[in-house]
C-alpha cells in the first residue's frame, strides 16, 4: 500500500525537528531551508493526487477505533496545497522579515511554531479519522495561542482572549465528534458522513449546531468574531499564514467536509446564512473606519469569511464551487498583502494610512504588488478576486427557498462587496502613502520630499508577496486551468459530480450587473473617502467584542474561585476529609448492597502476618502520638518498612522492592525540607482534633471492610491468568508485572512517566525562580567538634566512594533483568537514586563535580526515548508503543527496552532533580567551597541577574559561619 499521505505528514513532522537547530544556526535564514520540506509536501500530495480520493490507514490506537487515517479528496487537495505552498512562502518571507541573528532563540521557537502549526494543519485536512481530525484542531488553536503571545506583554491579553474564544469552539466540535462516533459506532470520518444518524433529524440537528459553533469560533463568525482582530498583535508573517491564508480556513473546511449531510438542513442553512452575512457585512463596515493597515485587513479577512460562510450554507453545487474558488483567491490576495504591509510597516516604521501620508512612500515594487492584491480583493476584472465574486453573486441570485432569500443574500454579498471596494482603495491609497492627497494630486505628492524616502526592500524581501499578487493576475486571466481541482473539490463538498467551467467572461449576465454596480458604488465610495470616513467615525457600537469574551473570561474565573473555596487550603485536613467521607459511603453502599461473596480461597493467616499487622499499627499509633516532624518522619517509616515486608512475604518481590526504594529516598528528601520546617507540629483544638478523629475512623473502617470483603476471594481473576498465560508468548518475558508496565499497560506507564518528568520540571521552576527558606539556626554547638562536615562525614565518604559506584552497577544489572526477573527500570531507577543519594550524602560540598548530573537532560531524554520507543511500533504495524525487535549481534532487542530504559532515566533524573534543588540554595554552596557569601538579599530571595537594575534594599545583619561550622 502507498504511504505518500503519510509521508508528506512526515515531512512536516521533519520540518519541526529541524527548526530550533536551524534556528540556533542559521538565525532567521532558518525560513528559507524550512520551506522546502513543506513543498517538498506539497509535490508529494500531488503526485499521490489520481482523480480519485486516496485513502491511507495506519494503526494508532485500534483497541478504541482510534487509528490515523488519511484521505485525500479534491477538497483536502485544495486546503492541502493552500495550507503547504502558503506556508513555505510565509517562512522564506519570515527570513528578511525577522530580526538578525542576536535573537537566534527567538528565531528558533518561532520557527517550531510556525512548522508546528502547518503539520498540524495539514493532518486536520488529511484525517479521515475523527478524533485525529479533533487533536489537530485543537493544535492549531494552541499555536496560534502561543504565537500571538510571543508579542510580548501587548500580545498576553489577545492571546488569552483567543484560546478562550478557539478552545470554546474546540468544545463544542468535541462534543459534535462524541455524538457521531457514538451514533455510527466508529470514529471513521468516511463512515460517518455514510451512516444514517443523518437521518435523525434530532441528532442531525444537535450536530449541525456544534459543528457551525466550533467553525465560527475558528473562522472568527459573528457572534465570535472579536478574537481576530484583536490577534494582530501578532507579526506580519502569523498573521498572513494562520490568521489570513490558513487556521482561519479551518472552519471552513469543517464547513465544507460536512456539507454533503447538512447542505439543505434548515438549522444549518440559517444558522450559516445569517451569521456569515452579518459578518461579512460588519466587518467591511468596521474595515473603513480604521487607520491601521493591518487592522483594516483583519477587519476585512473576517468579511471575506463571512462570505464564505454564507455561500456555504446556500448549499448548492454552485455555491460551494464558489466557495473553493473565493477560498483559493482570498488565500492568495489576503496572504500578500498582510506581507506586503509588513514590509511597508517594516521599511517606514509604521503602519498607520496618516502617518505614511506624511512620508516620501516611494515603492514601486512593493506599490504596485499592494494594487494587484486589492484589486483582487475588490473583485476588479481580470483579477482572480472578480471571478470567485463573479461565483459568489451568480450562486446567490439561484438561492433555493422563498423567492425573498435570494434576494436577502444578493444584496447582502452585494453591500459587502460595495464596503470591500472602498476598503480595497483605502489600503491602497494608505500603502502608498496617498491618503491624505486628492486624487487630482496624487503624482505630485508621490513626487514630492516629504521627509526621508521610503524605498522597496531586496528582492528576497518583496519576492514571495509580490508572487501571490502575480497569481491572482495569471488565474484571472486563465482561470480554466482551476476546472479540474476545483471541480473535484466541489464534488466532495456537495456529494455529487460538479463540473465548473470557470471564466473570465460568460457573457451579460444578472451576475455582472451586480458586479458592475458594486464597482460603481465602490469608486465612489473612495471618491467620497472623507465624508465616508467622517460618517463611519461617529458610528459606535452598542457592544465591545473583547468585553463580552472578558467578561465570560472574569465570569469563569470567578465560578472557578468559587467552587475551589473549599478546597483552596494548603492544610491537609482539609484534602483528606473529602476521600474519606466518600470512602465511607463507599463502604455504605458495598454492606447495604453486596451478597453471595466467594468463598475464601489461599491459605490462613500466618503468625508472622499478625507480628506485621502490629508493627504497621504500632507505627500508626506512634505517627498520630508524634508531637515532632522528626519523629513523625520515622515512625512514618516504620510503617512503610512494615508493608515493605508484608509484601515480601507474600511474595511480591518487585512490588516490595519499589516500597522499599522509595521509602529510603523519601527519607533522605524529607530530611532535606524538614531542617526548612518548623521542628514542632501545632497543636490544634479539641474540635479539629475530634473531626479529624471521626473522620479517620470512618476511612480505618471502611477500609478494613474491604480488605475483608476482597482478600483471598475468588482465587485468580481472568485478566491475571491472561497475564500469566501471555507474558513470554506475546511480550517474551517472565516478570509478569514488569510485563505488565512496559508492554500490555505500557500507555499508563508513559503517563505516569511523563507526570515524573512534569513534577521534576515544576520543581525545577519553583526552586528557580523563589529561593526555599532559609534552614532552622541548628541546634548544634557551632563551636563543637559534632558541627564539622569534612571530620564528621570521613566515614561516609569512604565508603560512599566504594560503595556507590557498585550501587549504579546493581541498578543497571536490575534494569536489564528486569523482564525475567524482579527489576526492571522503575526499580534499578530507584536503586540508582539511592546511590546517587548515598554520594549526595557523603560530599562535604555541594558543588561536587560528581555530583552534578544533568537532571533536566535526564528527564528530556527520557521522556524523548519513551516516545520514539512508542513510535517504532508503527514500523510493525502494531501501533504506538506497540511492541518491535529486532535482532543485534545475535541478542533480541525489543522496543520495550528502548521504553524501559526511558522510564529508568526519567526516574534517575527527578530523584536527581530533588537532590539538587532541594539540597541547599547557592550562598549555602558557595559558602562550603569559598567561605562566607553575602549576596547583599534578604534571607529568601534571590540575588539580582547581572545586568538587572539595582534596587534599595534596607540594611540586614547576617550571620556567617566558618567553613566548618557549614551544615549541610
Amino acid at each position: 500500500m502507498s504511504h505518500l499521505l503519510l509521508i508528506s505528514l512526515c515531512l512536516t513532522a521533519l520540518a519541526v525537528a529541524a527548526a530550533v537547530p536551524l534556528g540556533r544556526w542559521l538565525g532567521r535564514d532558518a525560513g528559507w531551508v524550512l520551506a522546502v520540506p513543506l513543498l517538498a509536501a506539497a509535490g508529494v500530495l500531488l503526485s499521490a493526487w489520481t482523480g480519485e480520493a486516496v485513502r491511507e490507514h495506519h494503526a494508532w490506537i485500534p483497541a478504541i477505533g482510534v487509528d490515523l487515517d488519511l484521505r485525500l479528496n479534491g477538497l483536502a487537495l485544495v486546503f492541502s496545497q493552500i495550507v503547504l505552498v502558503i506556508g513555505a512562502g510565509v517562512l522564506a518571507y519570515s527570513s528578511r522579515y525577522l530580526g538578525r541573528d542576536r535573537e537566534k532563540e527567538r528565531h528558533g521557537t518561532f520557527y517550531l511554531l510556525m512548522t508546528v502549526f502547518a503539520a498540524s494543519m495539514l493532518l486536520l485536512v488529511l484525517a479521515d479519522n475523527l478524533v485525529v481530525l479533533f487533536v489537530a484542531w485543537e493544535f492549531t488553536s494552541f499555536t496560534s495561542f502561543f504565537l500571538i503571545g510571543r508579542a510580548g506583554e501587548k500580545g498576553r491579553e489577545p492571546a488569552i482572549r483567543t484560546l478562550l474564544v478557539t478552545v470554546a469552539g474546540g468544545l463544542a466540535l468535541l462534543g459534535a465528534v462524541a455524538v457521531m462516533i457514538v451514533q455510527a459506532g466508529t470514529a471513521s470520518l468516511s463512515d460517518v458522513l455514510a451512516a444514517d444518524l443523518w437521518r435523525d433529524p434530532a441528532v442531525s440537528t444537535l450536530v449541525a449546531v456544534l459543528l457551525a459553533v466550533a467553525a465560527f469560533t475558528k473562522s472568527a463568525q459573528f457572534p465570535f468574531q472579536a478574537w481576530l482582530p484583536d490577534s494582530m498583535v501578532a507579526i506580519s508573517p502569523v498573521s498572513a499564514y494562520l490568521h489570513a491564508a490558513a487556521m482561519v480556513k479551518a472552519g471552513v473546511f469543517l464547513l465544507l467536509v460536512f456539507s454533503p449531510v447538512l447542505a439543505g438542513t434548515a438549522v444549518w442553512s440559517t444558522l450559516l446564512i445569517a451569521s456569515g452575512l452579518t459578518t461579512a457585512i460588519f466587518g467591511a463596515v468596521s474595515a473603513i473606519r480604521r487607520h491601521d493597515l493591518k487592522g483594516l485587513l483583519a477587519y476585512s479577512t473576517m468579511s471575506q469569511l463571512g462570505l464564505l460562510v454564507t455561500l456555504i450554507g446556500v448549499g448548492t453545487p454552485a455555491a460551494l464551487t464558489a466557495a473553493i474558488v473565493h477560498t483559493a483567491a482570498h488565500a492568495l490576495f489576503k496572504s500578500a498583502l498582510f506581507m506586503l504591509i509588513g514590509i511597508v510597516d517594516h521599511q517606514a516604521g509604521g503602519r498607520d494610512l496618516r502617518d505614511l501620508a506624511a512620508r516620501n512612500v516611494r515603492m514601486p515594487v512593493t506599490g504596485t504588488a499592494i494594487v494587484l492584491a486589492a484589486v483582487s480583493m475588490a473583485g476588479v476584472p481580470p483579477l482572480l478576486g472578480f471571478v470567485s465574486k463573479e461565483g459568489l453573486l451568480d450562486a446567490a441570485l439561484d438561492t433555493p427557498g422563498p423567492a425573498w432569500t435570494a434576494w436577502v443574500v444578493t444584496g447582502g454579498i452585494a453591500l459587502a462587496s460595495v464596503f470591500t471596494f472602498a476598503y480595497s482603495g483605502r489600503l491602497v491609497l494608505g500603502a502608498l502613502g496617498l491618503w491624505g492627497s486628492s486624487p487630482t494630486g496624487a503624482r505630485h505628492t508621490w513626487q514630492s520630499g516629504r521627509g526621508e524616502p521610503v524605498h522597496d526592500p531586496s528582492f528576497t524581501f518583496w519576492a514571495v508577496p509580490a508572487l501571490g499578487a502575480l497569481a491572482g493576475l495569471v488565474l484571472g486571466l486563465a482561470p480554466g486551468v482551476l476546472d479540474e481541482p476545483v471541480g473535484k473539490a466541489a464534488t466532495a463538498a456537495a456529494g455529487l459530480p460538479v463540473h465548473p467551467h470557470l471564466a473570465l467572461w460568460h457573457g451579460l449576465t444578472p451576475a455582472l450587473g451586480v458586479s458592475a454596480a458594486v464597482i460603481a458604488c465602490g469608486l465612489l465610495l473612495v471618491a467620497l473617502r472623507r465624508p465616508v470616513e467622517r460618517i463611519a467615525s461617529h458610528v459606535e457600537l452598542p457592544l465591545s467584542g473583547l468585553a463580552a469574551v472578558d467578561g465570560v473570561r472574569h465570569a469563569l474565573v470567578d465560578i472557578g474561585a468559587f467552587v475551589s473555596r473549599a478546597s483552596g487550603t494548603i492544610a491537609p485536613r482539609g484534602h483528606l476529609l473529602t476521600p474519606a467521607l466518600v470512602l465511607g459511603v463507599f463502604a455504605v453502599a458495598g454492606v447495604l448492597t453486596v451478597e453471595d461473596l466467594p468463598a475464601v480461597v489461599g491459605q490462613p493467616s500466618r503468625w508472622h502476618d499478625w507480628a506485621l499487622v502490629l508493627l504497621v499499627g504500632a507505627g500508626v499509633v506512634a505517627t498520630i502520638r508524634a508531637k515532632t516532624r522528626i519523629a513523625a518522619m520515622v515512625v512514618v517509616g516504620v510503617v512503610g518498612f512494615g508493608v515493605t515486608l508484608w509484601f515480601f512475604t507474600l511474595g511480591a518481590v518487585d512490588v516490595a522492592l519499589t516500597q522499599l526504594l522509595v521509602e529510603v529516598l523519601t527519607v533522605c528528601v524529607m530530611v532535606l525540607l524538614l531542617r526548612r520546617l518548623p521542628a514542632r507540629f501545632r497543636t490544634d483544638g479539641t474540635p479539629r482534633r475530634a473531626g479529624a478523629v471521626v473522620a479517620a475512623l470512618i476511612a480505618g473502617l471502611a477500609s478494613m471492610l474491604g480488605v475483608l470483603a476482597f482478600t483471598g476471594r475468588g482465587g485468580v481473576s481472568e485478566i491475571s491468568r491472561y497475564y500469566l498465560e501471555h507474558s513470554y508468548h506475546d511480550a517474551g518475558g517472565y516478570n509478569v508485572v514488569n510485563v505488565i508496565l512496559v508492554d500490555f499497560r505500557a500507555l499508563d506507564t508513559y503517563g505516569e512517566m511523563t507526570v515524573l518528568g512534569v513534577t521534576g520540571l515544576t520543581i525545577a521552576a519553583l526552586l528557580m525562580n523563589r529561593r526555599p527558606a532559609p534552614p532552622r539556626p541548628s541546634a548544634v554547638d557551632l563551636n563543637s567538634p559534632l558541627a564539622s562536615v569534612r571530620e564528621n562525614l570521613v566515614y561516609a565518604r569512604t565508603f560512599g566512594r566504594a560503595l556507590s559506584p557498585v550501587i549504579i552497577a546493581l541498578s543497571l544489572l536490575l534494569f536489564f533483568r528486569g523482564h525475567y526477573e524482579p527489576g526492571g527500570g522503575f526499580i534499578a531507577a530507584l536503586v540508582g537514586g539511592a546511590g546517587y543519594a548515598l554520594m549526595y550524602l557523603a560530599a562535604d560540598t555541594g558543588t561536587a563535580r560528581r555530583l552534578q548530573w544533568p537532571y533536566m537532560s535526564l528527564i528530556g531524554g527520557g521522556i524523548t526515548l519513551g516516545s520514539l520507543a512508542g513510535l517504532a511500533g508503527y514500523l510493525t504495524g502494531k501501533g504506538f508503543l506497540g511492541s518491535a525487535s529486532v535482532k543485534v549481534l545475535g541478542y533480541g532487542v525489543s522496543t520495550t527496552l528502548v521504553f524501559d530504559l526511558g522510564v529508568y532515566l526519567s526516574v534517575i533524573g527527578l530523584v536527581v532533580a530533588a537532590f539538587a534543588l532541594l539540597g541547599g540554595d547557592e550562598a549555602e554552596e558557595e559558602s562550603d567551597e569559598h567561605g562566607p557569601v553575602d549576596d547583599g538579599a534578604p534571607p529568601g530571595v534571590l540575588p539580582a541577574p547581572p545586568g538587572a537594575p539595582v534596587t534599595a534594599v534596607a540594611p540586614t545583619t547576617t550571620i556567617t559561619t566558618t567553613r566548618e561550622g557549614a551544615s549541610r
